[in-house]
């Protein structure tokens, strides 16, 4: 079975196996078949099945054998991103493995309880919206053969690495995917100058090249080996060169230190033109300018990213929690909103989840940390919580205590819906008034509220449109987060039933924060202008030529990526979501 043999991820070397007379990397050479592209790569093509398989015994209406070692390991780890993160058909949210217009196309389990027979005895698995194939990429030159297959026989391609993903742009019906987890480089340098720039003219830095399937684990691992800090996700199982960077890519240091985009120096990334590419700062400016925010897997295949960092970064948690009512909750989100520009502007970022919150801050003294969260400690406190601050000498202390020991668990679906906050809104009484009323709605549904404070509050960036993510990142204190979710045996009509709950809860969050935007990556999937609503029209138009430049084919093309048509919804497993 394809789940046990590809436990163990050993570096390949890429050679081409046909002449050079018959081979140019995937230029000049046009492959027609997949039993082409599979010789050409040295047979690293491979049948793409769904993470669960081996527990059913029918698969695409054919009879095939169970096996029971197999799906006992799928069943312990369902719900365990750093377990699915090592199999190309495994994805973290059961969108994205399961065709969501279809309930009867699907291979899923139980998530409640994945050794529930009930999921997979005489069922009959389904491929969903698992690539039907994919490619082990290990080189350049594997993804430019990837694409010359592609545009001579119209599969579409689609780029995966670890599948942490909520909108399902690393899966698709009938696709190839290129699987990129085994690019694993890691490489620290301490000057760093990026190619084609003179280290006279300031291009030089202390910098960590990772390749395109590290992982934010791995990257954070290898940057304290280094004695040094790298900023990545606060899940651990994110990739650190695709979608998190490519898009904003935020952490609770980005009120300090930036985002991901304002922090990648390079990108070495293989675009739909054939072209094998380098781009940063003096060479391929406006592929670099569109990577650094216009999202992945959308201009290229990229192969690995140089980002900078910084030296170990002693740090203040305050970590602050309380047992609440629906009363007292709203009373809380009343002090986090009132304190929400004043703690952007002391460096504070992090999350509240509900009555707690979790800050880091790499600016101010213990004394001042106290000071600066008393309002929110005294609440708590007054309530019977508890209060805990806590000193760090780097980030990965903090990283290994509250990041790692508490991975979020997957295997459900996801549906995120999150609108970032503009300071403008939070900043006054009449903005907090009606995020107030917003966040007594939710409560009152039952919804707890759940608040990201990782925008670039007091990063000064070089220049205002330096990268080309949505300019609402850079006005902004919060992201607020929606969500909307649907059982793994819902009909067509509970799925429905939830996306319309979370347009609506989008509507309304959209209506109390005028000058916002959205976070592509953690963003309402059928958000309707999300073209302005995700990157702003004027960023829209570049990254739209930048796309067509790069990728005048179409063949990459994702849900609501750049360049996405409304005629592409036909293809999608959200067609019966569209809006």
């Amino acid at each position: 079975m394809a789940l046990l043999l590809l436990a163990a991820l050993s570096p390949i070397v890429c050679h081409a196996a046909a002449s050079p007379r018959d081979w140019d990397c995937g230029r000049g050479y046009s492959i027609q078949s997949l039993d082409a592209l599979n010789s050409s790569v040295n047979g690293r093509v491979q049948v793409n099945t769904p993470f669960s398989l081996p527990c059913f015994s029918s698969y695409e209406g054919q009879a095939v054998a169970p096996n029971a070692t197999a799906c006992q390991a799928v069943q312990k780890n369902y719900a365990s991103p750093t377990f699915r993160t090592e199999y190309p058909g495994a994805y973290m949210n059961s969108q994205d493995s399961m065709c969501a217009s279809d309930p009867a196309d699907q291979c899923e389990l139980d998530n409640t309880n994945p050794t529930d027979p009930l999921a997979y005895t005489g069922k009959d698995c389904k491929q969903g919206d698992i690539p039907s194939h994919y490619l082990e990429v290990t080189c350049a030159c594997d993804v430019k053969a990837a694409f010359s297959f592609s545009r001579s026989s119209g599969t579409p391609v689609v780029v995966k690495n670890s599948g942490h993903d909520y909108l399902s742009h690393s899966s698709q019906k009938g696709a190839l995917a290129l699987w990129t987890r085994n690019l694993q480089k890691l490489e620290y340098h301490d000057a760093f100058v990026p190619a084609g720039c003179s280290a006279g003219a300031g291009h030089k830095y202390a910098a960590i090249t990772t390749g395109a399937g590290v992982n934010c684990d791995q990257a954070y691992n290898f940057a304290n080996d280094n004695n040094v800090t790298i900023l990545c996700a606060y899940s651990e199982t994110v990739g650190i060169s695709g979608g998190w960077v490519q898009t904003a890519g935020h952490s609770v240091l980005s009120p300090v230190y930036g985002l991901g985009v304002d922090r990648v120096l390079e990108f070495h990334v293989v675009t739909p033109d054939g072209q094998d590419l380098i781009a940063n700062a003096c060479q391929n400016q406006d592929l670099f300018w569109a990577l650094r925010g216009g999202g992945g897997g959308t201009f290229g295949v990229v192969m690995q990213s140089t980002h900078l960092v910084e030296p170990p970064i002693p740090m203040v948690v305050a970590d602050i929690a309380f047992t609440s009512n629906s009363t007292t909750l709203l009373e809380w989100m009343g002090i986090m909103l009132e304190e929400a520009a004043p703690w952007a502007d002391a460096g504070w970022g992090g999350h509240i989840t509900g009555s707690s919150l979790i800050y880091v801050n790499p600016i101010l003294s213990m004394d001042a940390a106290n000071k600066s969260m008393e309002k929110a400690a005294d609440y708590a406190t007054s309530h019977g919580g508890s209060v805990v601050f806590k000193q760090f000498d780097s980030f990965y202390g903090f990283y290994e205590e509250y990041v790692a020991a508490n991975a979020v668990t997957v295997g459900s679906t996801h549906l995120a819906g999150s609108r970032l906050i503009p300071r403008s809104v939070l900043d006054n009484e009449d903005g907090r008034k009606a995020l107030t009323g917003f966040l007594e709605d939710i409560i009152a549904a039952g919804s707890s509220p759940y608040v990201p404070v990782s925008m670039p509050t007091i990063y000064k960036r070089d220049g205002q449109n330096t990268t080309s993510t949505t300019p609402a990142f850079y006005s902004s204190l919060w992201e607020l987060g929606v969500s909307s979710t649907w059982a793994w045996n819902s009909t067509l009509d509970q799925r429905l039933a939830a996306v319309e709950a979370l347009n609506n809860r989008t509507a309304q969050l959209e209506a109390v924060t005028p000058g916002g935007g959205a976070y592509m990556n953690e963003a309402n999937p059928f958000t309707s202008d999300w073209q302005e609503s995700w990157w702003g029209t004027e960023n829209y138009a570049s990254l739209l030529a930048i796309k067509n430049r790069y990728d005048p084919d179409r063949l990459l093309r994702c849900w609501r990526c750049v360049g996405w048509e409304e005629s592409d919804v036909q293809n999608s497993c959200f067609n019966a979501f569209n809006n």
